[in-house]
């Protein structure tokens, strides 16, 4: 966690932009590494057909993303029209890629819906899917973005700007490789159902930055 304390600069988006010690400089530019302001925090109990898998918690990048992160609050507590996270299963995943999940309409992959209405529009494209982690607004193209979300399970530079970056995950990333590895047919959608079983808001009583360096140098 950095704060200024420890002498680093970070601006209103959440990147590290100057350094009073040139070692730390220079590994956060050689590694490309970004600081992230985590303004929230859901968490999503995953299960199976047979047992409780584990819980992800998710950090939210409310300033980033405000409009995205504000609908995705909404649809991990009291939902739209009831419809909520809770329920809902992964309906496509590719290993070495990512999970998808969220569509609280039709829970199929199909649906979509926003506090905005059916769909709301892009923010943010640049923040990159650097490492595994990132979750993401899944889409059907510019200005989709709806329910449904994605989380990486590698690096996945080719989602960089075409979709929308809500978090990263910071605890629980052994649970999204379990989900993961959930036997697959031949349209990436899962043999067995894996869902979410709970959900909601954990108390971030002040925000806290991380990171997408591995090594977390700071």
């Amino acid at each position: 966690m950095v704060s200024r304390n420890n002498l680093v600069e970070i601006d209103v988006i959440g990147y590290i932009v100057n350094n009073e010690d040139p070692i730390i400089n220079n590994l956060f530019l050689l590694g490309q590494a970004r600081q992230f302001r985590v303004t929230d925090q859901v968490y999503l109990d995953i299960r199976d057909e047979n047992k409780d898998l584990g819980r992800i918690v998710i950090g939210l990048f409310g300033d980033l993303a405000p409009k995205a992160v504000k609908n995705f609050k909404v649809l991990a507590t009291k939902g739209i029209n009831g419809m909520t996270y809770k329920g809902t299963s992964f309906n496509r995943i590719i290993k070495r890629f990512m999970i998808q999940g969220g569509d609280v309409v039709s829970d199929d992959g199909t649906g979509s819906i926003s506090i905005y209405g059916d769909t709301f529009e892009d923010e943010n494209l640049d923040t990159q899917h650097s490492m595994a982690g990132f979750v993401s607004m899944a889409n059907k193209g510019t200005n989709t973005n709806g329910c449904q979300f994605i989380i990486t399970t590698v690096g996945a530079p080719w989602l960089d700007n075409l979709h929308t970056v809500i978090g990263k995950v910071v605890e629980g990333q052994n649970v999204v490789h379990v989900v993961e590895h959930t036997p697959t047919d031949a349209q990436d959608r899962p043999t067995r159902r894996v869902y979410v079983a709970d959900c909601g808001l954990l108390s971030t009583p002040q925000p806290f930055y991380i990171s997408d360096d591995p090594y977390e140098y700071v």
